[in-house]
């Protein structure tokens, strides 16, 4: 993500020159009976969570702690402590997110992805311990470690889907001009979502699902799509397994993308969005581009008028219109959650999403890989840093500013 990491101090600072703005969808209708309700304030809080069944949420700080809170109190001693391990240089390292096994319950496994202090990605598996408020330390294990060239661009979210795997996304590591082009590479694990088993098996720290893309051929055996460059937020939708990423961009567009099955290529850094990428591209990109489902053009939309310079021709591909105008203040893309909530009607079904420096929370509906019906919330969070659900369907919101938020009708 880009700008979620931005010091504290800088907070006032953006919401007194404007980049935190609101702005209307096409044919958007706020959602009146919905409101925030504060649930308590943490120390630059990145995600919140809950494993299967449990009534408890779990609360991820940036700064390597996790939380829980339970019957609306947060308890003194923290579930997990990584502090010590955790690197925050930067505005984009931290400890990143959270997963419960979908057999939490009874394995008492959770996964963590955090960046450490080599600035390398870490997926790692805990164990809860003999009380279940506090997770055993001492049963770290590394599921999964990924060198990163620099200390952007990390990626960050893992989630388990519906068929028990683990969904990881990675960014492309941050070098713009690396001669490798990493996000197009399906020899690097950098600018892709992961699909894994984390068990173990034999002496390897996880297993590798039959069902992914590129097994038993060129490439990454763990990659499931690719072409992105910072997909810091990713959801997955229930029924369907439709996969939602949150890419954050470059110079010109943030994206939502949708994969509705595994392979498929995001063109970075072929495309920012869908015009060319401008620094350096990769000298050659597959023909079979997804373009977004979603493109929020960061401070500058499409010229309407025809008039003036032409589109441009890159390297074979169809023509794009790259003149650009003033636009909306948007800056790193937050994908959300799929709400469940029976109390939410007016939500119910759709894909709730917002930005960092936008703070109007926004949704669409998901139909046949198309994102319709895009709609305000009516609902605005400061610093935006992720969504969350927990077992019983609630929705939340983090910002980054300290507030934890539930989704509530009014």
């Amino acid at each position: 993500m880009r700008l979620v990491l931005l010091p504290i101090a800088l907070i006032g600072v953006l919401a007194a020159i404007g980049l935190v703005s609101r702005s209307d969808a096409p044919g958007a209708a706020p959602s009146p009976d919905v409101e925030l309700v504060e649930v308590g304030r943490y120390e630059q809080p990145v995600y919140a969570t809950s494993p299967p069944g449990d009534d408890r949420l779990f609360v991820v700080e940036r700064t390597g702690r996790v939380w829980i809170v339970e019957r609306g109190r947060r308890l003194a001693r923290p579930f997990l402590d990584l502090s010590r391990r955790v690197s925050v240089d930067g505005y984009e390292e931290g400890l990143l997110s959270l997963a419960f096994a979908p057999d939490y319950a009874t394995s008492g496994l959770l996964y963590v992805d955090y960046n450490d202090i080599e600035h390398r990605t870490i997926v790692e598996e805990f164990r809860s311990d003999t009380d279940p408020n506090v997770a055993d330390p001492g049963s770290a294990r590394k599921v999964l470690v990924i060198p990163n060239p620099s200390r952007a661009h990390h990626g960050g979210h893992i989630l388990f889907g519906a068929d028990r795997y683990l969904y990881i996304s990675q960014g492309d590591g941050g070098i713009y001009r690396d001669p490798a082009f990493p996000a197009q590479s399906l020899d690097s694990l950098h600018g892709k979502i992961l699909r894994i088993d984390p068990r173990r098996q034999g002496t390897k720290p996880y297993r590798v699902p039959p069902s992914n893309p590129f097994v038993g051929g060129p490439g990454r055996d763990e990659i499931w799509v690719y072409g992105l460059r910072n997909p810091w937020r990713i959801a997955l939708e229930p029924e369907t397994g439709a996969l939602v990423i949150g890419d954050v961009g470059a110079l010109i567009a943030e994206e939502l993308n949708v994969a509705l099955q595994a392979g498929i290529n995001f063109g970075w850094s072929c495309l920012e969005g869908t015009s060319p990428y401008a620094i350096d591209p990769p000298p050659s990109c597959a023909e079979e581009l997804v373009p977004p489902a979603i493109e929020l053009v960061r401070g500058s939309v499409p010229v309407t008028d025809p008039a003036g310079a032409a589109p441009i021709v890159t390297r074979g591909r169809p023509k794009v219109d790259t003149r650009l105008e003033t636009g909306e203040p948007v800056c790193s893309v937050v994908a959300g959650v799929f709400v469940r909530d029976p109390a939410l009607p007016s939500l119910a079904g759709r894909h709730l999403y917002g930005d960092f420096c936008d703070s109007s929370l926004r949704s669409f509906r998901l139909q046949g890989g198309q994102a319709v019906d895009q709609r305000l919330v009516g609902l605005d969070v400061l610093l935006l840093s992720s969504f969350g659900v927990d077992a019983a369907g609630r929705v939340y919101a983090t910002s980054l500013a300290g507030p934890v938020y539930r989704l509530e009708a009014r």
